[in-house]
């Protein structure tokens, strides 16, 4: 926990720089030759794009992918040079082809219609990159595979291609496979030109799909159970919150909205300042009859009771009584409790809790 945690007065999260350092080098080793880019897109999966940022520069990385122009072009104030590589994913926005070239973002471009523009308003004697995506079997952003021998690329200074995964963490699955044979099939158009298909899970999934570059991204912040040749990947993330009340209720009591929890026997309870509007999913509700998700204190699991409000949760301390007391702050995702079993208990996944944070959740920056 924090070290002025006594003094907190609302939910906070530590992020530890250092272990997304410690990451991000321990991937660089893992997919050499591979160069290891870093996906910071959604202001760093939401914790933090500058800090976050600024640490992977100065762990080494160059190269680094975001939604959008408009993050792009943030993240390039935030560097003040032109030194790195920014590319914007979700490719050309209409009219603004000039800010891509102003501020040294390469769009990556998946359709006609973008590459249109973009030839509309360049030429070949302005220095400036894009990237291509193709749709491999994703039925999202990109070329059509079937569309290749369509594309003229004639003057262009195409830097990198690049298709998505759908199933990439799914050991079961051989979509990933099908996938990465129909990208390879763009090889003969693109001789010498960069190709990238993995991000986080496709790293772990096999050397073929590493290609010339690797995207990571929650891996990077959340850590991953890697293979023996990588390690164990470190979370940089805890997330704690105040015990704003604690009060005793009798058996047969109901608990928060609805009523849908009644006391099944004479509890204590404690009422936590942390609810949806700061990211805690609803779904982490229980009744008498499901459980629901669970916080920590003193490394002891207090389950949540009833539904999840705005701004406030009950949890069960009734075993905790005399330990537990107004100001103390509860683990809801730390040493106890990771993100993705939080996720798990909550039917989602570790990229919503993360990038659902709200602002009231300050973030406090740590080398460890």
């Amino acid at each position: 926990m924090n070290d002025d945690s006594q003094n907190m007065l609302s939910a906070f999260m530590n992020v530890n720089l250092t272990s997304i350092s410690n990451n991000y080098y321990k991937i660089s080793k893992f997919v050499e030759p591979s160069i290891c880019a870093a996906t910071v897109k959604a202001n760093a999966y939401g914790l933090g794009l500058e800090e976050v940022a600024i640490t992977l520069q100065k762990s080494g990385c160059k190269y680094f992918f975001v939604s959008d122009l408009y993050e792009a072009i943030r993240l390039r104030n935030i560097f003040g040079t032109n030194d790195n590589a920014i590319y914007a994913l979700n490719g050309l926005k209409p009219t603004r082809t000039k800010e891509y070239i102003s501020h040294k973002i390469t769009p990556v471009i998946g359709s006609f219609a973008e590459l249109e523009e973009y030839r509309a308003n360049t030429s070949e004697s302005i220095d400036h990159r894009i990237a291509l995506h193709f749709d491999t079997g994703f039925s999202r952003l990109g070329f059509d595979m079937n569309e290749i021998g369509k594309l003229s690329i004639n003057g262009l200074n195409i830097d990198l291609i690049m298709s998505h995964l759908s199933t990439a963490e799914d050991p079961q699955s051989s979509l990933p496979e099908n996938q990465l044979n129909l990208f390879l099939k763009a090889n003969n158009r693109f001789v010498g030109i960069k190709k990238t298909i993995a991000n986080s899970a496709a790293i772990f999934r096999g050397k073929s799909f590493l290609l010339d570059m690797v995207r990571p991204g929650i891996s990077l912040y959340c850590g991953y159970d890697g293979k023996e040749a990588l390690g164990r990947l470190e979370s940089a993330i805890e997330l704690y919150a105040p015990i704003i009340q604690i009060k005793d209720v009798e058996a047969g009591s109901s608990i928060g909205y609805g009523a849908s929890y009644r006391a099944i026997k004479d509890m204590s309870i404690a009422l936590v300042e942390y609810g949806y509007a700061d990211g805690l999913p609803w779904s982490l509700r229980s009744t008498n009859h499901q459980s629901g998700g669970q916080f920590y204190f003193n490394n002891t699991p207090t389950p949540i009771l009833g539904r999840v409000s705005m701004d406030i949760v009950a949890i069960d301390v009734t075993v905790l009584k005399n330990d537990v007391k107004r100001g103390d702050m509860v683990e809801i995702i730390g040493s106890n409790q990771n993100i993705d079993t939080l996720a798990k208990n909550a039917g989602t996944i570790s990229y919503e809790i993360l990038t659902r944070l709200n602002s009231r959740v300050k973030k406090y920056y740590k080398y460890v």
